[in-house]
């Protein structure tokens, strides 16, 4: 039961990581995207920021990958066959590949585009879509691990 609650530990403080860091992001973004309709070249250190933030996700991704696996071998698989987890995977997926897929593809157009304003501007508000969806992915995954409906 020790070894459960060291891993639901670390499971939410990996969560916590990768939220927090989320949030982080989309406020350094959201303050890049008001800087950067003003003067685009002191904006461009923002982005440099940001780029450090992956790491931290990194981190708080290993831990809610070896602790969630961790419970999962200590409850032998009992929350599996549940419908509510199925769906909180599903999310999951869906939010690392959202992550890597969209959001890596965005930043590094927005890169490409930064010198041509109105290009730019429309990438600007793309990113800020993403970082919406992201936010929405994760507070439904935070609810269906709450309520844990059959």
């Amino acid at each position: 039961m020790i070894l459960l609650n060291i891993c639901l530990i670390i499971h939410l403080s990996g969560l916590a990581l990768m939220l927090g860091t989320t949030i982080a992001e989309t406020v350094t973004f959201n303050v890049f995207s008001k800087s950067f309709k003003k003067d685009a070249l002191p904006s461009l250190n923002l982005l440099a920021l940001m780029d450090k933030f992956s790491a931290l996700l990194g981190i708080g991704a290993t831990f809610l990958i070896l602790s969630g696996t961790g419970m999962m071998i200590i409850t032998h698989g009992a929350f599996a066959h549940q419908i509510w987890f199925k769906i909180k995977l599903a999310l999951i997926l869906t939010l690392v590949l959202n992550g890597f897929l969209a959001g890596t593809r965005l930043k590094s157009k927005l890169e490409r585009q930064i010198k041509e304003r109105d290009q730019a501007i429309g990438t600007i508000n793309r990113i800020k879509l993403f970082y919406l969806t992201q936010m929405t992915l994760f507070f439904t995954i935070i609810l269906l691990s709450i309520f844990k409906f059959s």
